[in-house]
């Protein structure tokens, strides 16, 4: 495997620069929890229901409202009782899921925050093995949104774990009619991070510098004022 940076661009042409402890500060790192606000939840409101049209150019900020919209209690049960499902069947056979993928996966108030413009996190169907080395099982965590890549946990049969990325999302067989299920022996995985708080860093700065694009684009619709945060932010 390769080593690639977190977004899957090579490694060499990246500055790596982490702090220190990162397993036990890596939360610190979140994006700031947004303020939602009436006219915010009625511009996500039409957004989702196609009303956009009627009013197009109003479009990307209807979008960048649906994005920092809380998620539905529905959608988090089903997340958490998924993932569930996945790291009992992955500790049966004797692999560690790391806890801080635990506890971001399981805090609803964490996953709340998380408003990347393309990547989300994405719980498997299936587990499975990887191809050149079935001692490890390749758990699917986060997928682009237009398909390009997605971002799965490797798990070693000693415990430890590594990042990998992926032009294919592993553990979906519903992506496949069954008669044309892919071989996946053949799909190229590159590692690209040690450690899954050393990925998460990287991607909540990113999402953080996406949750300042959507307050920009936001503030307009609020002539009365709206910091965008739920607390206010350092300068």
């Amino acid at each position: 495997m390769n080593r690639v940076t977190w977004n899957g661009l090579p490694f060499e042409n990246a500055p790596r620069k982490l702090p220190g402890k990162l397993r036990e500060t890596i939360f610190d790192y979140l994006p700031a929890p947004v303020l939602m606000t009436s006219v915010i939840e009625e511009m996500a409101q039409k957004y989702q229901s196609g009303a956009w049209c009627k009013t197009p150019e109003h479009y990307a900020p209807m979008q960048a409202a649906y994005f920092i919209q809380p998620q539905s209690p529905d959608s988090h049960t089903k997340r958490r009782d998924l993932f569930r499902l996945r790291v009992a069947e992955a500790e049966a056979d004797g692999f560690v899921v790391p806890e801080v993928f635990r506890t971001l996966v399981e805090t609803d108030a964490y996953v709340d925050r998380l408003h990347h413009n393309t990547i989300w996190l994405e719980m498997p169907e299936e587990l499975w093995r990887l191809p050149s080395d079935p001692s490890h099982v390749v758990f699917l965590a986060f997928k682009e949104g237009q398909g390009c890549c997605n971002w799965h946990l490797l798990l070693a049969p000693d415990g430890s774990h590594s990042m990998v990325s992926c032009e294919h999302p592993f553990g979906v067989r519903s992506n496949w009619p069954s008669l044309v299920f892919p071989d996946y022996s053949h799909w190229k995985v590159n590692r690209c991070a040690d450690s899954i708080e050393e990925w998460l860093y990287y991607y909540f700065l990113d999402s953080a510098d996406d949750d300042r694009h959507y307050i920009e684009q936001l503030r307009p619709y609020h002539p009365d004022g709206w910091s965008g945060y739920l607390h206010s932010q350092p300068a």
